[in-house]
């Protein structure tokens, strides 16, 4: 079986993710993939959600040496896209339940099986054991981690992050935030 993205025919199990570009934001690429734009759709899709902290430290990682950023700035400023990224791609996907799957980073690490069966099962492709396990062998999640926000942030990147994403991470079944801040972004 093959899947077309974003023009780009290749195996199933070839597409281990997509990347949305700078020139389009999450919310044009879901309308555009379920049709609602012109362009691919009508289609289905698969938003892989990872914690926000996490995302925060790993995108801090990937900063240019050099940068005179701090970190706990820099971590709001993260959360702040983080949410808005999140809340434009569910707002993109609404009425279209049948057709939008969230799929949380971190279940694919803890149950790669599970979570491939889910997959499967969403985009209509036989889930028999043998193929998830053909489809968990051929991605490498050995690479993957999930919280090591919990070694990088302060209290001070806790509570700046807790105020403008915590109730998002609540909404999406992470672990109560990290400090008090629970208000919802403006």
């Amino acid at each position: 079986m093959t899947v077309t993205m974003l023009g780009t025919t290749k195996p199933l199990y070839a597409v281990s993710y997509s990347v949305v570009g700078c020139r389009e934001s999450g919310r044009t690429l879901v309308e555009r993939l379920l049709g609602r734009l012109r362009g691919n759709g009508p289609g289905r899709v698969v938003h892989v959600i990872r914690d926000g902290r996490d995302a925060a430290v790993a995108a801090w990682d990937a900063l240019p040496p050099g940068h005179t950023l701090a970190f706990d700035e820099y971590v709001e400023s993260f959360a702040t896209h983080w949410v808005s990224f999140i809340e434009h791609v569910r707002e993109a996907a609404e009425g279209h339940d049948d057709r939008y799957l969230e799929l949380r980073y971190e279940t694919l690490i803890s149950d790669p099986a599970g979570a491939i069966e889910g997959l499967l099962e969403f985009l209509r492709i036989d889930a028999a054991p043998d193929t998830v396990g053909d489809c968990v062998q051929r991605v490498n999640f050995a690479s993957c981690t999930a919280g090591d926000w919990h070694h990088r942030f302060d209290g001070e990147a806790a509570f700046r992050f807790d105020a403008v994403a915590g109730y998002l991470l609540q909404q999406l079944g992470y672990s109560e935030p990290t400090s008090t801040g629970l208000r919802r972004a403006a």
